[in-house]
């Protein structure tokens, strides 16, 4: 045997087992391709919103409270004011996390002062949040 017969047995060799590579590599993407097409639509989910809105309350009260509890804006401060919001009596619910007051302004006839202290107490499930009115 001499060296150029060897080193042509080797070069065949790998050609051949190239392009058998070659093959197997496309074939498995074809399956995988068709696999993928044949996967299922994701299901859609439709959450309703349970935000409610009272545009029916006709404030005639107004009223200033410091909230004591408060550790963060978007949950603490926007937990309070989604529930007290949502609240029967209230028309608007703020709150100013900065100073920890807020501003509610209610129907007086649908909701007491103590009842407002209630909500703002029970707030995620209690113990977390209190409520003082503030003197004008």
């Amino acid at each position: 045997m001499t060296k150029d017969t060897i080193v042509n047995q080797c070069g065949r060799n790998f050609v051949v087992k190239f392009i058998a590579m070659k093959n197997l590599v496309f074939i498995l993407s074809v399956f995988a391709a068709l696999a993928a097409c044949n996967a299922p639509e994701p299901e859609v989910l439709t959450i309703p919103s349970t935000v409610a809105v009272n545009d029916s309350v006709v404030a005639n009260a107004s009223k200033e409270l410091f909230i004591s509890g408060m550790t963060c804006v978007m949950g603490c401060k926007g937990a309070i004011e989604k529930k007290l919001n949502a609240t029967n009596g209230i028309s608007d619910f703020h709150i100013v996390f900065e100073d920890s007051t807020a501003t509610v302004r209610f129907d007086s006839t649908l909701i007491t002062v103590d009842k407002i202290i209630a909500e703002v107490a029970d707030v995620a499930g209690g113990g977390f949040y209190s409520a003082t009115f503030l003197d004008n």
